[in-house]
Order: structure tokens, then sequence, then C-alpha cells
């Protein structure tokens, strides 16, 4: 993001975290969505990503299954194991098709929308691990 004085950071939040690197330009940046279709294909063609915190609460169309094999970065991947909408082994199946050597799953108890507070304190914890 570039503000009055250049490039700034970008702090950890429901939608993106990273840093920009002065020299060089170049940027760091991790990805964090609600819509893990979005978050799928971003964290294969997108190349600063080196992060990713998705949601698997959302229908992922079976091409993006396959891609999701493509995806290499560290992965924190957020499970309500109750979520009245979505198919819970298609999401573990999901999670088992990423290639990422380092992922996890943090399920919790809940529908759709009992997304714990704790959940977004992992999420910035793992982003700071590997934004910094």
């Amino acid at each position: 993001m570039t503000g009055p004085g250049g490039p700034r950071p970008i702090r950890p939040g429901p939608t993106c975290a990273g840093r920009w690197r002065r020299a060089g330009r170049s940027a760091t940046v991790g990805y964090s969505g609600g819509l893990i279709s979005i978050g799928i294909r971003l964290a294969v063609v997108e190349p600063r990503v080196s992060a990713a915190v998705l949601f698997a609460g959302s229908l992922v169309p079976r091409a993006l299954v396959e891609e999701a094999r493509q995806v290499t970065v560290p992965l924190h991947v957020l499970l309500q194991w109750d979520d009245e909408g979505n198919d819970r082994q298609a999401s573990l199946d999901l999670f088992d098709a990423f290639g990422s050597e380092e992922k996890s799953l943090h399920a919790h108890l809940g529908g759709h929308t009992g997304v714990p507070e704790s959940a977004g304190e992992a999420a910035a914890q793992f982003f700071t691990r590997h934004l910094t």
C-alpha cells in the first residue's frame, strides 16, 4: 500500500497482511479471506503471497480441488465443525489436497457464524511467524 510518505506496512487484518520491502519495491503478502476458492487461485498465481489463512466454509468447484494441489505456501485453515451450509467431509478432503508442506487445520465447534475470537488471534500469530 502506498501512502503520502511512500510504501507503508499493511497491518494484519481480516483481509490481508504483509510488509513492503523498500529496496526493490517487492512485497511479501499474506492472504486471509472468506471465499476459499479465491484464496486457492491467488496462492497459485500470485508469487508475492507467501502465507495464507483460509476459511473452509464455502463451496469449492472440483477443478479448484485439483488446483489446491499446487498451493505450496504455509496454510492456516479454519473449519467451523457444525457449519450447516457446508459439507464437512468436502472441507477435510480439500485440506488433504493442499500441496503445502506446512499446513494446519483449526476446527471449532459451532455454525458458520460461530467463529471464536481466538481464531482471529491464532491467524494473526500465524502471519507474524511467516511474514516477519
